[in-house]
């Protein structure tokens, strides 16, 4: 019974890597190993295909390339060239033409230039987190589009540190006067905000207020993540920003990551 059980397990094993594979797709083409499609969920979501990157060429070196490998491809980020190794070096078939310039940056990583200030300072007692954080805590694997460390919260309205108000992390001023199409981005994860949880930003122009801006407006559960993108008019010659978050119970939380001001 075990060889029967082995036999058939083999080939429906071979079945699967000798067939073509989908990814976003049922019905990948008959002529490619492997298709990506762009759009999925009928048509509600697209994406783009992200090559490996690494920082600089220094990392792409690193790679531990031989004659066999032709056709490997890598995004070099430093210099915004995609390089090929075409057996003997690696060969750049294309170069961006206008490149990002990061003029601050706040990862709570390794890329910690942007300087903040926390209001209430941080606490993390339990599941009453408003910290600086890797995780959560139990029941929280649905924050996956921040990781490393990332301004985590949890349970805002609590009695160790927190309270019914928004909590706030302000960013220092950012001198922009040296490039163009300036904007501020920063990557969130939102789980299941419902009534009364709530998430802002108020952005400052040369230390004018633009407002405050509701970003997220919990109800039924709210699930989201992304990136915002915030562009700030070329006129403007410091920025900064400061988010808001209100929230209760430790059933929903959210996580917010890669806070940048960068331009062309």
């Amino acid at each position: 019974m075990i060889k029967i059980f082995y036999l058939l397990f083999l080939s429906v094993f071979c079945f699967n890597v000798s067939a073509q594979v989908g990814i976003g797709t049922t019905n990948p083409s008959q002529a490619s190993m492997l298709e990506v499609s762009s759009s999925v969920n009928n048509g509600s979501r697209f994406g783009g295909l992200m090559p490996p990157r690494v920082t600089s060429q220094i990392e792409r070196d690193l790679i531990s390339t031989t004659s066999t490998d032709i056709g490997l491809l890598v995004y070099v980020q430093s210099t915004g060239t995609f390089e090929i190794w075409n057996g003997i070096f690696w060969e750049t078939i294309y170069t961006l033409s206008t490149q990002v310039t990061i003029l601050a940056e706040q990862d709570f990583d390794t890329n910690i230039n942007w300087n903040y200030s926390l209001t209430p300072i941080n606490y993390n007692i339990t599941n009453d987190i408003w910290d600086i954080t890797t995780t959560l805590g139990g029941g929280t694997s649905a924050i996956d589009n921040v990781f490393g460390f990332f301004l985590g919260c949890r349970d805002l309205n609590n009695p160790n540190g927190g309270g019914n108000f928004f909590h706030e992390i302000a960013f220092e001023n950012v001198d922009i006067t040296n490039v163009v199409n300036a904007r501020i981005a920063f990557d969130y994860d939102i789980f299941e905000f419902d009534a009364n949880d709530d998430v802002q930003y108020e952005v400052f122009y040369d230390d004018i207020s633009q407002g405050i801006i509701t970003f997220v407006n919990g109800v039924g559960d709210l699930t989201l993540e992304g990136t915002e993108i915030i562009p700030i008019p070329n006129s403007v010659s410091n920025v900064r920003i400061t988010l808001g978050i209100i929230q209760n119970g430790d059933g929903d939380f959210a996580g917010f990551d890669n806070f940048k001001v960068y331009g062309d």
